[in-house]
């Protein structure tokens, strides 16, 4: 057999091997979990112990498809390596690939074992698709070595003729593709709760907050004073979305409490809800990002919950558990102080969307969504800081993360070219659970001016601003300065997300072109 026949063939043996084991662990994964499939499992791994720089850049260079770059990056490399070892037959035989075969069975299945919530049952799909894969090759394999009487091993391809090698090579990679594409098919059908979620009808509020129309400015270019579900930032580490039936969901309350309980999904329906307008900021936000949004939350009291379970004084944090294994620390006295603290179950009007916690999760004003934000909530502990530290906390977060006071410039866009005249300058500016007085606004460091600014349907809600510029021609910087309800004024000083959320003006370089 020529060379590249010979590195054809390997190649076609190393990815037919690699599909056959990922996807018979696709199968198996069917029946344990989408957590315990080994590219999820070494993806949640990686996030897991990777520096909190590297996360922050897959943020802020990736922003919502870091998910699908980590996940194509894995199954790059396995790809690759699985095209290198399958070459590496011609001089190391079968060992090579059987060798990787186990490795990466072994590593993936202790990555899935050593998820939160993970059970003996995780490493199975991870170890069944690497016997696959070694049966496999033992099939495509067989009559390969042939020994003479000398006992020497002969190259492949020496004795078999080029049809049945290209036969069994191509073989293998067809029973390959083919176990992935059914279990990927048979994983989603068994995971989905699309259904499920189409067919709840959520109840009306107890109360609400008030529809303020003049919360909307009418300027081109400005965000959406309410922010559309499918628009909503998405910043968490769960590779897979977690499928939660809600006819089988539970919470469960427990820790330094008098009552502990568990409550089902149809007896927080049943509870007295309320809706609220209430802004959400990632931590990950830089300044004048986008990870942030505004919308209206359905869901119960959380007070109601905690006065139900009694808490003990000396319980300062609340350690929520999410399905995804997340652990989210909220300052306990914070969100009782809060009576828009809730453990919501709608999202403008519709129940959860998956990715953004159904069928349950927290929102608390007034912190980042690393401290407060929990989704798909199925454990709330009640507990101390002292005990116990939250996922984040333990990476170097600070613990009670408050919100800073920010703004924002949408428009005009940066380095924008303009005509001379009347320019609107808008956006918004936000420091939920405390409320925006005033917005000023400055251009090239000269005098600030007072913006004028949209109505507010709640103190935890952003505020959209506007100001008329009359624009010159030339380069010009564009700054813009809050000032909070009790009269604070935010903060020149510049500085990153990590460890507490980013600080500085927000600003735009335009030019506006000669008449």
């Amino acid at each position: 057999m020529s060379s590249w026949r010979r590195v054809a063939y390997g190649s076609i043996v190393g990815l037919g091997t690699l599909s056959v084991e990922l996807g018979v662990a696709e199968l198996v994964a069917a029946v344990t979990g989408p957590r315990s499939e080994p590219v999820i499992a070494l993806g949640q791994l990686i996030i897991e112990y990777v520096p909190e720089s590297l996360k922050e850049f897959a943020i802020q260079h990736f922003g919502e498809h870091d998910k699908s770059v980590l996940v194509g990056a894995i199954v790059g490399f396995l790809v690759i390596a699985a095209v290198v070892l399958g070459v590496s037959l011609q001089r190391r035989r079968a060992v090579v690939l059987a060798g990787g075969s186990l490795a990466l069975g072994g590593v993936a299945a202790l990555a899935a074992v050593s998820l939160p919530g993970a059970t003996w049952t995780s490493a199975v799909p991870s170890l069944a698709g690497a016997c696959a894969a070694l049966l496999g090759l033992g099939v495509v394999e067989r009559g390969r070595l042939a020994r003479d009487e000398s006992s020497q091993v002969r190259p492949f391809g020496d004795e078999v003729p080029r049809r049945e090698v290209l036969g069994r090579g191509l073989g293998l990679l067809a029973v390959g593709v083919s176990a992935l594409a059914l279990g990927r098919s048979l994983l989603s059908e068994a995971v989905s709760v699309a259904a499920a979620r189409a067919r709840i009808l959520l109840p009306r509020p107890r109360s609400t907050d008030p529809v303020v129309p003049s919360a909307q400015l009418d300027v081109p270019g400005i965000a959406p004073y309410i922010t559309p579900n499918r628009s909503f930032y998405r910043v968490d580490t769960a590779l897979t979305i977690p499928q939660i039936d809600p006819s089988t969901y539970t919470l469960r309350v427990h820790g330094l409490v008098r009552r502990p309980f568990v409550v089902r999904f149809d007896e927080l329906l049943s509870m007295p809800l309320i809706e609220r307008t209430i802004t959400l900021v990632c931590v990950s936000n830089p300044v004048g990002g986008h990870y942030i949004g505004n919308a209206r939350w359905l869901g119960v009291p959380l007070a109601l919950l905690l006065d139900r379970a009694g808490v003990d004084p000396r319980a300062d944090q609340l350690l929520m558990t999410g399905a995804d294994g997340m652990t989210i620390g909220a300052d306990l006295r914070w969100a009782r102080s809060q009576p828009a603290s809730m453990l919501a179950v709608g999202m403008n009007g519709q129940p959860l969307p998956l990715e953004h916690g159904f069928p349950v999760r927290a929102v608390i004003p007034g912190i980042y969504g690393y401290a407060s934000a929990c989704k798909w909530l199925v454990d709330i502990d009640v507990t101390t800081f002292a005990a116990k530290e939250a996922y984040w906390v333990q990476r170097g977060y600070v613990r009670e993360g408050r919100i800073n006071l920010e703004s924002r410039i949408d428009t005009p866009a940066p380095f924008a070219t303009l005509a001379p005249g009347p320019v609107v300058v808008a956006g918004e500016a936000w420091l939920p659970a405390e409320g925006i007085a005033g917005v000023e606004v400055r251009v090239d460091g000269g005098p600030w001016s007072m913006a004028s600014l949209g109505g507010v349907e709640s103190i935890d809600s952003w505020r959209q601003w506007r100001w008329t510029w009359q624009a010159t021609p030339g380069t010009h910087l564009i700054e813009v300065r809050a000032i909070a309800e009790d009269g604070e004024l935010q903060t020149s000083r510049v500085r990153g997300v990590f460890p507490a959320g980013a600080t500085g003006w927000d600003s735009v370089v335009v030019t506006v072109q000669a008449p």
